[in-house]
């Protein structure tokens, strides 16, 4: 019997040690994730079923969603995509994931992939289903119908100082900006519309130290998100945000809680409606505990963050894709022309019987949704579209993949409105009656679906029928680029800079 006197050990004898050891580890770690890890069952790239080194590079690439598609095209209906993690892209799927519930109450888990350790995680954020209905109760009568159109002149507000700035700077021939001018059109709609807050980017023609400050994090949240899945990643997050935005994050984050604690005083006596209506009582006790503030803080911003950031892209959208297919902007400008006399008439109630309209916002949705990610979830131990997925695997639905694949769309990567037209409309196409309109769902599904639907909705529609009803669109630059080649998505999508000519078509 040999014993081994470790205390004269050399360094290099330690070092053999060590690296003995680790690689040990690796090689049976590599060997459980490969064959016996409760996930080995499903198909995918071997290095990703062993390290999240795969999954993490296409994020940082800015290429995560065309990754996962291309995943699934290869591997079929579901795909290992981390050691702990597995995709799919079935309608299916999509209800065993997030439809399934009790009582109200999702049974596959929100992840923690947006804690970012604010202490609170609001409303949207909150991954603790209790937490979450107890926040809803407060929320969900803000976003009802009737709350809607008490807001709905503040829509109007910002859509007309919008079509009235077009007319002031986009006649010029170099065009505005539609990457600015969307982005502050939606900001400032949005936190109106969230507590009264007015940021007057568009009256200014400017944007802001908190706008540039909110944008800038789009890299840094996807860094952060990707630290829980290697968290090396968190050493090389700090040399990504710039020096300007790190400086500003703790300014936007205290003038943020400023706007709120101004607004809860405000209570009862604001210019007009707003969200934060449902969640301070005009009457009611000043919520003055550190938590309750620290919760409504978080509730409003994640608000905001909410109807800004999928407006913004939506309304590009709409734009990018009305220059890229001129005959479909013919048709639609012709129906809304058509529909209305004057400008004031265009209104929510009015736009209603527009179905070209309707067609044209949902094949928007379709090919360009305003959400990148795959909304993970931890399976309870379940079936996932006749699959069991063990209890505590993460899975998630490619709902990019769902809305651009051949076995639910006709040419799924073109443009076709007439997908969703009515059989009796006179622009219906029988080329697309067999596709399956159920699979694209870019508002979610199940209890976190968004409750914004409505409003965003009515948004759409009155943005699309004042724009056309008053301007021709001419593009100048940016117009020729593809999504799937010059798009990125991190948090936010990255897009290129849109440069419009707007016609008026009226004197």
């Amino acid at each position: 019997m040999v014993i081994l006197d470790i205390s004269s050990f050399t360094w290099t004898q330690w070092a053999w040690v060590f690296a003995t050891v680790l690689a040990s580890y690796l090689a049976s770690s590599c060997i459980y994730l490969l064959y016996f890890h409760p996930a080995s069952k499903f198909p995918g790239p071997k290095l990703a079923a062993v390290s999240y080194v795969t999954y993490c590079s296409h994020w940082i690439r800015g290429r995560y969603p065309w990754f996962l598609e291309e995943m699934l095209h290869e591997y079929g209906d579901a795909v290992r995509i981390g050691p702990n993690e597995v995709a799919f892209f079935t309608p299916q799927a999509a209800e065993d994931i997030y439809g399934a519930a009790i009582k109200g109450q999702e049974l596959f888990l929100k992840t923690d992939l947006m804690n970012f350790g604010t202490g609170d995680l609001g409303y949207i954020w909150e991954n603790d289903p209790v937490k979450r209905k107890a926040a809803a109760k407060k929320i969900l009568p803000a976003l009802s119908t009737k709350a809607i159109r008490n807001m709905e002149p503040t829509i109007h507000f910002y859509l007309d100082l919008f079509i009235s700035k077009m007319k002031d700077h986009g006649t010029n021939p170099e065009g505005c900006l539609m990457s600015d001018w969307l982005l502050w059109l939606a900001t400032d709609m949005a936190a109106d519309l969230t507590y009264n807050r007015e940021f007057h980017h568009m009256r200014d023609g400017k944007g802001s130290d908190f706008l540039e400050t909110l944008r800038g994090t789009s890299f840094v949240g996807i860094l952060m998100q990707l630290s829980k899945k290697i968290p090396m990643i968190k050493l090389i997050t700090p040399f990504f945000i710039p020096l300007k935005v790190l400086r500003n994050v703790p300014a936007s984050f205290r003038a943020n809680s400023a706007e709120v604690k101004s607004r809860i005083e405000k209570r009862g006596n604001t210019a007009h409606p707003d969200f934060m209506d449902f969640m301070i009582a005009p009457d009611g006790p000043s919520p003055m505990t550190k938590k309750e503030l620290t919760h409504i803080e978080q509730v409003a911003l994640q608000m905001f963050i909410a109807g800004f950031d999928p407006v913004q892209i939506t309304f590009y959208a709409f734009i990018f894709l009305l220059l890229k297919n001129p005959q479909v902007c013919t048709t639609l400008t012709k129906e809304i022309r058509d529909s209305f006399k004057s400008y004031e008439e265009i209104t929510p109630q009015a736009l209603l019987s527009l179905k070209y309209l309707a067609a044209f916002i949902s094949e928007t949705l379709r090919v360009y949704l305003p959400a990148s990610t795959g909304s993970p979830r931890v399976s309870p131990g379940a079936i996932v579209d006749g699959v069991y997925v063990a209890k505590g695997i993460v899975c998630q639905l490619s709902t990019f993949t769902a809305q651009r694949h051949e076995r639910w769309f006709r040419d799924p990567l073109e443009f076709h409105p007439e997908r969703w037209l009515p059989q009796e409309h006179p622009l219906y196409d029988e080329k697309y009656a067999d596709d399956n309109l159920k699979a694209a769902f870019p508002f979610g599904l199940g209890p976190r679906q968004c409750p914004g639907k409505e409003i965003a909705w009515v948004q759409c529609r009155l943005f699309l029928g004042k724009l056309l009803w008053s301007f021709d669109l001419e593009g100048v630059s940016g117009h020729e680029k593809y999504f799937d080649k010059d798009f990125k998505a991190y948090l936010m999508w990255e897009r290129p800079e849109l440069w419009v000519r707007f016609l008026p078509a009226r004197d």
